[in-house]
């Protein structure tokens, strides 16, 4: 999928997406299947840092890390997604700049003028990752943080690409990193993501000049798992499954 299938995906299921997640502006999130940074503290202290929010979506990160004191400016390739981030902002009384924009593409952005590089669940819709993290490494201060989360790797095995749903034993070899598609949630509108292998985000990495500090893969909350797989439900060994990763990474 190119770049311009990509926008016009996101911004036809933008609207849908917002009401579907409805994420807070009052902490930062991984995920829906992750603990809140305020618990893992993968950030640290943000106040007065210069933070680049990769993949925006609504915003509700950017302004949760403003509230903090960092000086945010997100980044999302979606104008609907865009528009809301900076309604988003007036409504919330907090300074954050909105940009248009890919991860593809950020030769924009001052070399060396980033402390962090933050990015929830925006990476596996990036298909050229090499000069994505090329970018990252481009952007950010000696030592400086690429800190992102996806869905969990091993999550792409069972996932079943007609209904968009999880299946309830490994449908797919880990190591096939062919494209996913599927529907946004009943929509007709056609989505496109890359899995990679833990093994591939580590070569990435190192290969774009970056230290990996951390690798979290938290457990999922227990709340959530009884929500979509009860303990008698068929697919509850789907409740066993590691359903996302964090990496951490330094600008060697």
């Amino acid at each position: 999928m190119s770049l311009v299938d990509q926008r016009m995906a996101w911004n036809a299921v933008s609207g849908a997406y917002q009401k579907l997640h409805e994420h807070s502006t009052l902490r930062v999130s991984y995920s829906a299947w992750a603990p809140p940074e305020s618990d893992l503290q993968l950030l640290g202290n943000v106040a007065g840092r210069h933070i680049l929010d990769l993949g925006c979506g609504g915003g509700q990160n950017s302004i949760a890390l403003a509230r903090q004191g960092a000086l945010v400016t997100g980044v999302d390739l979606s104008e609907m997604q865009i528009v809301h981030a900076r309604q988003l902002a007036v409504a919330n009384a907090v300074g954050v700049e909105f940009m248009l924009g890919n991860g593809e593409e950020l030769d924009a952005f001052a070399g060396g003028a980033w402390d962090v590089v933050f990015s929830s669940n925006t990476f596996p819709y990036i298909a050229d990752m090499s000069r994505c993290l090329a970018g990252c490494a481009h952007v950010l201060r000696h030592g400086g943080q690429l800190v992102f989360s996806l869905d969990h790797p091993a999550r792409a095995c069972f996932f079943d690409e007609e209904t968009g749903e999880l299946l309830p034993y490994p449908g797919r070899s880990y190591f096939d990193e062919s494209p996913l598609h599927w529907r946004f949630d009943g929509t007709p509108i056609r989505m496109e993501s890359y899995p990679r292998t833990l093994a591939t985000w580590v070569t990435l990495l190192v290969n774009a000049g970056f230290r990996l500090a951390r690798l979290v893969e938290p457990l999922p909350p227990t709340d959530l798992l009884d929500d979509f797989w009860p303990e008698d439900d068929p697919r509850s060994p789907l409740r066993n499954l590691p359903h996302c990763a964090i990496f951490v990474a330094e600008k060697r």
